[in-house]
């Protein structure tokens, strides 16, 4: 009544399974750091590093595809949060290299919705507080026409109440981080033009300045 080799084989496969979870779960917390360190990297201006550091993600990302391929259930969690992070790092590359935004086919190890994520979408933020502060124009432009066009183009997803629309609801807050980064840099701009005017205010020669007596 009782098939023991049936059960063996459920087990084996369950076993076999567990083992390749723990793989890609060790693997991908290597990659996941790869790629935070490439956006640190990409902070401090150094490219060359991140573009290297990048590379040994994209390795570690094909390592594991054929048991993610053959295990979809595997990609949900480490592997997907590893290849978030990684596309945010792409993006975050490209917009410093080219001033544009990465496209799905420039991601072909990301899935559809791991490149909708909105940490990699919205990276072009990430520079304002490091590379770009002072820089009012540029980051103008992360704002206008960048920021307002991302949010155009999700306004038209139905993303309801998923993992996606919790992330779309801090692109508002990414957008409001600009608006007060902009609104800030104006007031020290203005601040520093009026100080500079000042300074260069000729001095009234005695008797000529507005407390000089009337003769």
């Amino acid at each position: 009544m009782l098939d023991t080799t049936d059960f063996a084989q459920v087990r084996n496969a369950v076993e076999l399974y567990d083992d390749r979870r723990e793989s890609v779960i060790k693997r991908c917390r290597d990659s996941q750091k790869l790629a935070k360190q490439a956006i640190y990297s990409l902070h401090r201006g150094d490219s060359a590093r991140a573009e290297a550091q990048l590379k040994d993600v994209e390795m570690i990302a094909n390592e594991l595809l054929p048991m993610i391929t053959e295990s979809p259930f595997l990609r949900m969690g480490s592997y997907s949060a590893s290849m978030e992070e990684y596309g945010e790092a792409m993006a975050f590359l490209l917009f410093l290299k080219e001033g544009r935004l990465v496209q799905k086919s420039e991601l072909p190890l990301c899935d559809t919705e791991e490149c909708l994520d909105l940490r990699m979408m919205m990276s072009f933020w990430r520079p304002v507080p490091f590379l770009l502060i002072g820089n009012i124009i540029t980051i103008h432009t992360c704002k206008t026409p960048t920021g307002d066009a991302i949010m155009g183009e999700f306004l038209q997803f139905n993303l309801r109440n998923s993992g996606l629309r919790k992330k779309f609801d801090s692109l508002k807050y990414t957008l409001k981080k600009l608006e007060n980064t902009l609104y800030e840099l104006s007031l020290t701009e203005n601040l520093g033009m009026k100080t500079l005017e000042k300074e260069e205010e000729p001095e009234a020669e005695p008797g000529q300045g507005p407390d000089a007596e009337i003769e």
